[in-house]
């Protein structure tokens, strides 16, 4: 079962069940799947969402068995997602990820065009799943406002991304400082009263090797997040872009933020 594999998940009662599924896709929500022949090997699943500004749709899960990960797979769901979505009319569509997952964060953000600028702390409480067990559940919402020029250009690979050191010699911001100690990303120091347009924050490229290290500065790291986000949030900051930086060997992964970012257009 895809759940299963793609989330570590051993316990079935957090499992979305399949007549919640039917359930849903009845009454304006989405089920997808994508399959090798018979097998299904990738699923999707969304609700109709509403708050006090719009309706949107709101995507759960989108998870992929971890055999047939990075061959193109969860693109292909979120790109029908997105057809189907816009037949009824709808222009947003939102989901939660977490912030220190820097594959989630390339793949939703740098891959498929979406925004955030609203931290959620804890959302889910605690988390029996492998992929979350033992770790602070915050979450970054994820806004992918699908009629928009820029989201059609980010999916078609007609937009240009800068690089960290065309934006560091454009004077851009450096929120955090970072060591490298046996061979992961440490958080040092948070730079919270800082006003350039554009801003760069690190995160770990891989938060599974931190946590090997120890979940004590796995932890270290989600708070370090929290900080910074609910900080620059606040004050009208939002994250636009995800950014690989090859560094002595070492890939560095950085979130970029705009100040005053208007994703309708």
């Amino acid at each position: 079962m895809v759940q299963r594999d793609a989330w570590g998940i051993e316990q079935a009662d957090i499992i979305i069940p399949f007549h919640m599924m039917i359930a849903a896709q009845h009454h304006g929500g989405l089920v997808l799947g994508a399959y090798d022949g018979r097998k299904m090997v990738g699923c999707l699943f969304g609700i109709a969402g509403r708050d006090k500004k719009r309706q949107f749709h709101y995507s759960h899960i989108t998870g992929v068995l971890r055999a047939y990960q990075k061959r193109g797979v969860g693109l292909l769901l979120k790109k029908r997602q997105r057809d189907l979505v816009l037949k009824e009319g709808i222009d947003l569509v939102k989901w939660t990820f977490d912030p220190l997952q820097a594959g989630n964060a390339y793949f939703n953000i740098r891959k498929l065009g979406a925004i955030a600028r609203e931290y959620h702390r804890d959302l889910y409480g605690r988390m029996p799943d492998s992929l979350n067990k033992n770790m602070i559940s915050d979450r970054f919402e994820a806004e992918w406002w699908i009629r928009t020029r820029r989201v059609n250009n980010i999916l078609h690979g007609k937009k240009k991304h800068p690089s960290v050191s065309q934006l560091r010699a454009g004077k851009a911001g450096l929120i955090n400082e970072t060591d490298l100690e046996d061979g992961v990303r440490r958080p040092v120091k948070l730079n919270l009263n800082l006003n350039e347009y554009r801003m760069l924050f690190e995160i770990p490229s891989s938060i599974e090797k931190v946590k090997v290290r120890g979940l004590d500065l796995a932890r270290k790291w989600t708070l370090h997040n929290r900080r910074a986000f609910e900080n620059y949030f606040g004050k009208k900051y939002v994250v636009t872009d995800v950014l690989l930086d090859r560094e002595e060997g070492e890939n560095r992964i950085y979130y970029l933020l705009e100040h005053g970012f208007r994703p309708v257009t």
